[in-house]
């Protein structure tokens, strides 16, 4: 099912541990922007989060999984960078040209018409692997929009190239130097209306991470126009 943002991160008291447990589901971006939208005064986008279920959907049913396994089995794809590179792009554009299941489209439809008709969608990358302790990989996947006006399609190749971004060299590269097994990988979206105006985005941490000692307590806040 797709799950409005309030609900992705149910709250026992525990904070780390809920944060981590939805993760499993919904990756880290949505986990903790779920937490965010029920914060007094801090104003969010309504939001809804599709769960890493429907991207190991995707995979199984298009031998996408098969697809990376004979890459990796491959000494010269394990090898040699250049053909790594060349590789992971035929195998981006085969993601990219991969159908959706009949009923995950209805359901995405179904919920857009009802909750954002006729809205621009931010479809914001939202893996197991980013945003953790030890592993922040920010910058590493790449988000897209959707635009209804363009067709269903249009938002459907949104998603497809946020899947297909898992496997860009560089994210591949940083993986591996971290021992991430790259099929343990799974991506959930964290969904809202796009700002079309948009004149900046970034990260912020509500901890200064040049003083690891909490010594000189600080917000850090990283912002590219």
């Amino acid at each position: 099912i797709l799950v409005d943002i309030e609900s992705v991160t149910p709250e026992t008291g525990a904070l780390r541990e809920d944060i981590k447990k939805a993760v499993r589901a919904f990756g880290g971006k949505a986990a903790q922007y779920s937490l965010l939208a029920k914060t007094p005064n801090v104003p969010v986008q309504k939001a809804f989060a599709v769960p890493v279920y429907y991207y190991d959907q995707f995979m199984k049913e298009n031998g996408l999984y098969a697809q990376l396994d004979a890459l990796q089995a491959d000494p010269a794809f394990t090898t040699d960078p250049a053909v790594r590179d060349a590789r992971l792009k035929t195998f981006r554009d085969a993601i990219k040209a991969a159908p959706f299941n009949a009923e995950f489209q209805a359901l995405l439809k179904a919920k857009l018409d009802k909750d954002y008709p006729g809205q621009s969608m931010r479809f914001r990358t939202s893996t197991n692997s980013e945003d953790l302790d030890g592993f922040p990989c920010a910058g590493c996947y790449d988000s897209h929009t959707g635009d209804p006006a363009k067709g269903f399609d249009n938002i459907l190749s949104a998603i497809r190239k946020d899947y297909a971004s898992i496997f860009s060299l560089r994210t591949f590269e940083e993986r591996a130097y971290y021992g991430i097994d790259h099929k343990a990988v799974a991506m959930a979206l964290l969904v809202h209306h796009n700002f079309p105006n948009e004149e900046a985005n970034g990260v912020s941490v509500t901890a200064n991470p040049f003083d690891p000692t909490g010594l000189d307590p600080a917000f850090y806040v990283n912002v590219q126009f």
